[in-house]
């Protein structure tokens, strides 16, 4: 795994985010508030909490390209599914609460991300990566992160005459939908198409464990981030 910071500064009220290519290193600076306010103590988290603490939590989860939702200083299933996710990234205990206590607040001083699983031979710059055994999805933008998220995979069960199974490989996004489809084993949000029928689209229910019958199921408001952000043509790499 290697460590990596994103420099950010409030300028008028709004985040400012600096990219850094893989494996760069940011300015030992951009870490100090969080490294203070960790040194100070940080409260423990979990869905339902509320105020300046969550609002923090939501701004740094943002700054290292998690989708938190809103930074609004509530904790809900959008923040919770990040913090899901970053969790996973940093080898931190998960639990279904989201819960955020001091080893999540000491990798967020100090945070990891994650390595590339798609072959240097076969990488492109522009890509989508679903790791299906961490159940996330990383997004790269010219060859830097764009997007980290929690997902739900296929469960592997036998169900509706074939077993639930995520395909793994090589493929690219070959079509994409706005807005809801209804199919036959189940309702997409702003699917976005990489293998037949097989895509990465939002859902209601995206569980801590694989569930799906094929598909990479994203929470709600992550996935229209990512079908805005991934055109036609984009590789698509399943690990």
């Amino acid at each position: 795994m290697k460590k990596v910071t994103l420099g950010a500064a409030l300028l008028a009220g709004s985040l400012v985010l600096v990219p850094l290519a893989e494996g760069a290193s940011a300015a030992p600076a951009a870490a100090a508030p969080e490294a203070a306010r960790a040194a100070a103590g940080e409260p423990n988290l979990k869905t339902g909490s509320k105020g300046a603490a969550v609002k923090r939590l939501q701004l740094r989860l943002k700054e290292l390209r998690y989708d938190p939702g809103k930074a609004d200083g509530r904790y809900g299933s959008t923040t919770r599914a990040a913090v899901w996710a970053f969790q996973k990234v940093n080898k931190v205990p998960v639990k279904a609460s989201g819960l955020v206590g001091k080893k999540t607040w000491a990798a967020l001083k100090d945070p990891e991300t994650p390595r590339s699983v798609t072959p240097r031979r076969l990488r492109k710059a522009n890509r989508v990566e679903i790791l299906i055994g961490r159940q996330l999805v990383v997004v790269y933008k010219k060859g830097e992160i764009a997007l980290i998220s929690h997902t739900s995979t296929g469960s592997g069960r036998y169900e509706d005459g074939a077993v639930s199974r995520t395909p793994r490989g090589n493929f690219r996004v070959q079509r994409k939908i706005r807005g809801v489809r209804v199919a036959r084993l189940g309702t997409l949000y702003n699917p976005i198409y990489f293998y037949g029928g097989y895509a990465l689209h939002g859902s209601a229910n995206v569980p801590l464990y694989p569930d799906s019958h094929g598909c990479a199921r994203l929470p709600f408001g992550t996935d229209l981030k990512l079908f805005d952000m991934v055109p036609i043509g984009w590789q698509v790499y399943v690990k």
